[in-house]
């Protein structure tokens, strides 16, 4: 499934998470043919819109996941996307993210689609935990995660040959602020604390500027 419209603005700028359309799949495809984004994804080869078209109607149907388009401000495409999977999974869910068009790095479009993101995990599936990964080399992923509150859990060791080398995967857990004394009635291990603090911010935040058009 798609996600429906939302806007993420403060400090001037903003984001639109929209659902994804078969317009959007030429812009994909071109992003997705570039060995510098596929570096800390899954993929390895390059996709051509048959392929895109197929996922793209696999997602359309998917019941347990939700899928939005990136559009920040200035852009008048997606340059990116996000989803929510594995709803089904015991109040819990996963999380991906992925900015194809590289001159959108670093100018605050993840931070912002995370908290739109966190913000429909938790208010409207009523989501216990998010987990989520990234590579371990990739900064930029690693910590517009943990800037909304993800807290690492793990590292799996040698999960992706890239260049030459293997490369480690960090796992992280969004653990919902509100909703501790179910998840830990025993009391909160102290290592998750700075993380739930974190959570409770950023979720405070979204609920200021996130907007349903």
């Amino acid at each position: 499934m798609f996600g429906i419209n939302m806007r993420i603005e403060y400090d001037g700028f903003g984001v639109a998470l929209r659902p994804l359309s078969k317009a959007d799949l030429p812009v994909l495809v071109e992003h997705f043919n570039s060995m510098k984004i596929h570096y800390y994804t899954q993929g390895l080869f390059a996709q051509t819109l048959e392929n895109e078209t197929e996922w793209y109607e696999k997602k359309r149907k998917e019941e347990t996941s939700c899928l939005w388009g990136i559009v920040p401000d200035g852009s008048e495409v997606a340059v990116g996307i996000t989803e929510i999977h594995g709803i089904n999974t015991h109040g819990s869910c996963e999380t991906g993210f992925i900015i194809w068009d590289t001159s959108w790095w670093d100018k605050g479009v993840a931070t912002r689609s995370h908290l739109g993101r966190t913000l429909f995990a938790s208010d409207y599936l009523n989501r216990l935990t998010i987990r989520s990964s990234a590579r371990v080399e990739n900064g930029g992923s690693v910590n517009a995660l943990t800037r909304v509150g993800y807290v690492k859990t793990g590292v799996e060791p040698r999960t992706y040959f890239r260049a030459g080398r293997f490369l480690d995967t960090q796992l992280f857990c969004w653990l919902n602020p509100e909703r501790i004394g179910i998840l830990f009635p025993e009391g909160l291990p102290s290592q998750y604390e700075d993380g739930v603090q974190k959570a409770q911010v950023a979720l405070t935040k979204a609920r200021q500027v996130v907007s349903f058009p």
